[in-house]
């Protein structure tokens, strides 16, 4: 280990924190949406990326994992976003919409709003912990 472990360890820490304070401090009036159970080609299309639909991982690990942890813990959205899909019995990787908010307005109302659905503030914050934990698991390396 060289003397710039350290300092690279202490930035990746308070990074982590500036992140989960800034997550945290927004998660409330966040609007996640996605799409349930795509048709195969769809899902696919999206995935390639050039739409607003986004895969969970994706923005996680946009959003999450400081620019100089992407090469060594990349990984970890990724992992986070399986172990998420395992628990609530997903299927397919949640897309979320980047752009706009998708099927509110019948949200709202108490309607039923298929095939959307929406990630809860309880779960957000799941994810957001559950990432922040393997984050730091991973920088301390």
């Amino acid at each position: 280990m060289n003397a710039a472990a350290p300092v690279g360890r202490a930035t990746a820490t308070v990074a982590l924190a500036v992140a989960l304070t800034m997550i945290g401090a927004t998660a409330a009036s966040a609007h996640h949406c996605y799409k349930d159970e795509w048709a195969d080609a769809a899902y696919q299309h999206h995935l390639r990326g050039g739409t607003p639909w986004v895969p969970l991982s994706d923005l996680g690990a946009q959003f999450l994992i400081p620019p100089e942890l992407q090469d060594d813990c990349g990984y970890v959205a990724d992992e986070v976003v399986a172990d998420f899909m395992a628990d609530y019995g997903l299927q397919q990787e949640p897309l979320i919409h980047t752009r706009a908010t998708v099927g509110s307005g019948a949200a709202y109302q108490g309607k039923d709003v298929r095939p959307f659905s929406y990630l809860t503030e309880e779960q957000f914050g799941v994810l957001t912990v559950s990432m922040m934990d393997a984050l730091a698991v991973c920088a301390a390396g």
